[in-house]
């Protein structure tokens, strides 16, 4: 049964400014009631305040309902009903987003507190310029308990490298110019873990999006999303090669996925093997983070 509610649906506004770029940020939650309440936390305590704020939950069975009521004056529009997956949720979120750009932080993933502030200050320099825009920025994965194990950044070299083997940007890192989603047809809600990629893939290759890239601390991802588990592996890489398939011709497709294919599952077995402390000195080495962060 179909459930909404929200500011926006009782007449009420988010008091929103004309004089600043009014951004849209959608939160697509599942039985979330563990996290969401830091990811809803971590996107109201925003020091940039002209935001609308989506949550689209999936017709969950635990508290999460309970959680998005709580915070419902600081939310503009919810709705919990079924959905055909992650995108297609998304999807939803997009759609009912009036923002000139549009953040994803999902359930979970949490925003760093200037976020949005250092987001639109990027936006407003280059929007006179370019009508569709992809800012991307820094992201620190950590586990359930608060202990951030690396910095992930990336570089405009990387969508140049990258784009061909894999996802080249940190997604909850990133907002999107609602004419961007217009344009490029949203996401695919065929793909059930890499419709970020497909998404980013086509804004690549179709010429038209201006990529924005800065080192400036944007989100915090939580480990052990769908994509990491081992049972995902092979959907992942059947997917890459369905999104490469139209720009790569197929044999070469077919060596890159088996390639990922078998560092994707070595990886995953030496996390097993190691565990989860070990696994974090080996990602701050290799990712250079500067020092072990404290939620």
């Amino acid at each position: 049964m179909k459930e909404e509610a929200g500011l926006l649906t009782k007449g009420k506004s988010g008091f929103y400014s004309e004089d600043k770029p009014l951004i849209s940020v959608v939160t697509v939650v599942f039985n979330g009631e563990q996290f969401l309440e830091q990811t809803i936390q971590s996107v109201i305590n925003q020091s940039y305040s002209n935001i609308e704020y989506i949550v689209i939950d999936g017709a969950s069975t635990d508290k999460t309902l309970d959680i998005i009521k709580q915070y419902e004056e600081y939310i503009d529009y919810w709705v919990s009903e079924p959905d055909q997956g992650i995108y297609d949720a998304m999807n939803k979120g997009i759609k009912a987003s009036t923002g000139e750009l549009i953040g994803l932080i999902n359930s979970g993933d949490l925003y760093t507190n200037n976020a949005i502030k250092q987001v639109v200050e990027l936006y407003t320099v280059n929007k006179p310029n370019h009508e569709h825009i992809i800012i991307t920025g820094a992201m620190y994965r950590f586990n359930d308990e608060g202990t951030f194990f690396f910095k992930l950044v990336k570089k405009y070299e990387d969508l140049n490298t990258r784009i061909n083997k894999g996802m080249p940007i940190n997604h909850p890192a990133t907002f999107v110019s609602i004419n961007t989603y217009k344009t490029l047809d949203y996401f695919d809600p065929k793909f059930r873990i890499c419709g970020d990629y497909d998404f980013i893939f086509r804004a690549y290759h179709s010429s038209i999006v201006k990529f924005i890239f800065t080192n400036t601390d944007i989100a915090y991802m939580r480990l052990g999303g769908v994509s990491e588990k081992f049972k995902s592996l092979w959907t992942r890489c059947i997917e890459h090669f369905l999104i490469r398939k139209s720009n790569i011709f197929w044999v070469n497709n077919f060596l890159m996925s088996t390639r990922w294919l078998s560092i994707a599952v070595s990886k995953f077995l030496l996390k097993k093997i190691l565990g989860n402390k070990l696994m974090s000195i080996y990602y701050r080495v290799k990712h250079r983070s500067i020092k072990h962060h404290q939620t």
